[in-house]
């Protein structure tokens, strides 16, 4: 089968390091693995593909004309209102872009990855009686208003409500997003959750990081945070409850893996505890990260008190699958993905206090955290490799060609799919 994958967001770089950027590499070679053609059409490749990643890339990019009608539109309309008029001219060249991909290839399926603006890969999918799957992955008009600006509000919320009520089906990766869709929308039917995936071969053998860094670590109880340094992950909590532990546990050492605008406050704040005492690696190409984990004690996911938690983070999946005992704020689906007791410890969300013994009790049980991690990773591999998650879009796209092809007595497109 030939699928067209969409990624329209501008903010994700496809060959980027960003969680987002993971997820779509992982679901198009997970899919690519699996037998079928795929071909990502993307605003922002950024550079070469990771080593190993079959599927296409084709940037639909932005001409000439755009650019210059960008750039009026910000100077007279302002900088927001320039790029969301923008981001909605770019289907246009999505349009076209699918066009040229059907001519020369022939699509069989559009799959894609839910962006603020985009309503073309919907549009052109209905034209041509293609299944249209959508994968959401965060309520983003109400983050986008809540976070950042969106100055056509009205607009983006309708496009939301159209693209969600008219998807043949709709993946998210935790029961609360689902909940928010059915509120939105009054969807009831074809929500599915499908908990992110990560690749599980990059961590049977990962590649360790340089000596000196190694080094740096031996000896130490090493605790790891991996992800984008954003206030609503939690950072100042992970620092508070950091230094009630070094405070009782000299030998202990943060390692954060990522960056993001936290990374001053981390750096600020690091000088109290010492230069020895805290890690920033910065970006790194996700093919390091299985590596980086495997210097390290535990894993932590220290969310603070969030209203709608709607994530399935993915850095307690890959925590997991390194072998790391988790501690992570108990919100939303998190006690589905961490065992209480049984693979990890969960916390009240934004309780720097109990985030801080729960590090303390696992630094002074190497035996239990042996346990956690033997458990982590047999959990981690048999739910949440990327295999599975292709398996369950496969049958998202059989089930709606299926109905295509009867509704129009035409034969279905799907074959060799699980």
């Amino acid at each position: 089968m030939r699928i067209a994958y969409i990624s329209s967001d501008r903010g994700i770089p496809v060959n980027g390091t960003k969680g987002a950027s993971i997820h779509v590499r992982g679901m198009a070679q997970a899919l690519a693995q699996r037998g079928h053609e795929v071909q990502i059409l993307t605003a922002r490749a950024d550079g070469d593909a990771p080593p190993g990643f079959r599927p296409g890339t084709i940037d639909f990019g932005f001409d000439r004309l755009l650019k210059e009608l960008r750039g009026d539109i910000r100077v007279h309309g302002g900088e927001n209102i320039g790029n969301e008029a923008y981001s909605l001219l770019l289907n246009t060249a999505l349009a076209q872009a699918l066009a040229r991909l059907d001519d020369r290839w022939g699509i069989d399926a559009i799959y894609e990855r839910y962006s603020l603006w985009s309503w073309s890969g919907l549009h052109f999918a209905r034209e041509r009686n293609l299944p249209f799957i959508l994968e959401v992955n965060a309520p983003l008009v109400k983050e986008q208003a809540t976070w950042r600006e969106l100055s056509l509000q009205p607009i983006a919320a309708g496009l939301e409500r159209l693209v969600l009520r008219e998807a043949d089906a709709v993946s998210v990766p935790a029961s609360g997003l689902k909940q928010h869709i059915e509120a939105v929308t009054g969807r009831r039917r074809g929500i599915h959750v499908v908990p992110n995936g990560v690749d599980l071969a990059v961590f049977r053998d990962p590649q360790l990081p340089p000596e000196a860094l190694r080094a740096r670590l031996r000896g130490r109880f090493v605790v790891a945070f991996l992800g984008s340094l954003k206030p609503w992950h939690g950072i100042e909590n992970l620092y508070r409850a950091f230094r009630k532990l070094h405070a009782k546990v000299p030998s202990a050492h943060l390692l954060v893996i990522g960056d993001g605008p936290m990374r001053g406050y981390l750096e600020k704040t690091a000088a109290e505890l010492g230069s020895d005492a805290i890690t920033l690696t910065g970006a790194v190409p996700h093919q390091a990260v299985p590596g980086l984990l495997a210097c390290a004690d535990v894993g932590v996911a220290p969310y603070p008190e969030l209203e709608d938690f709607y994530f399935c983070p993915l850095k307690v999946i890959e925590y997991q699958t390194a072998g790391l005992p988790v501690v992570a704020s108990d919100l939303g689906d998190m006690a589905k993905l961490v065992a209480h007791g049984q693979t990890g410890l969960l916390v009240p969300p934004g309780d720097t206090r109990a985030l801080a013994h729960a590090l303390t009790e696992l630094h002074a049980d190497p035996r239990q955290r042996d346990r956690f991690s033997a458990r982590a990773r047999r959990r981690a591999e048999s739910r949440h490799g990327w295999e599975v998650s292709a398996q369950r879009v496969e049958g998202f796209i059989a089930k709606a060609a299926a109905r295509r092809a009867e509704d129009s007595d035409e034969p279905s497109v799907m074959t060799g799919t699980a």
